[in-house]
Parts: C-alpha cells; sequence; structure tokens
C-alpha cells in the first residue's frame, strides 16, 4: 500500500513541478475571485495574500510544492 501511495505522490509532484514550469502562464498567479463566495474563507484569503506576492515568489512556492510531493513520495517507497 506504501507503495501506491509512493508513486501516487511522485507522479501528483510530477505534475505539479510539470505545470508550474512549462503550463502556467503570468496570468494564472493572479487571483482574481471575491472573498467569501465558496465557503472557505480562509482558503481564499490565503489565495487573494499570496496574489500580491511578486509572481516569481509564487512560482518559486509551486516548484517547492512538488519537489516536496516527490521527495515524501520516494520515501514512502523506500
Amino acid at each position: 500500500m506504501s507503495i501506491f501511495i509512493g508513486v501516487l505522490l511522485i507522479f501528483w509532484g510530477s505534475l505539479v513541478l510539470y505545470s508550474s514550469l512549462f503550463k502556467m502562464k503570468q496570468s494564472n498567479y493572479k487571483d482574481n475571485g471575491v472573498i467569501g463566495v465558496s465557503g472557505y474563507i480562509e482558503f481564499e484569503f490565503l489565495l487573494k495574500l499570496l496574489s500580491r506576492l511578486p509572481s516569481g515568489v509564487i512560482k518559486a512556492f509551486t516548484l517547492f510544492i512538488g519537489i516536496t510531493f516527490v521527495t515524501f513520495g520516494t520515501i514512502m517507497i523506500i
């Protein structure tokens, strides 16, 4: 079971890395939503706060998340 979860984490992290490096455009880093629409106020507030940062910082944060998923997947397999 841990091998399956590890492979899933590696696959998920690879997708995050691929989309962050090659697919995301400059306009994708900005949040244009209104706070309080979906009911997840904390999540919407966090996205609104992150959208104020420069796009390089957001891209680095996304890359860090992808690398973390790949690392945890590798640890789960080992």
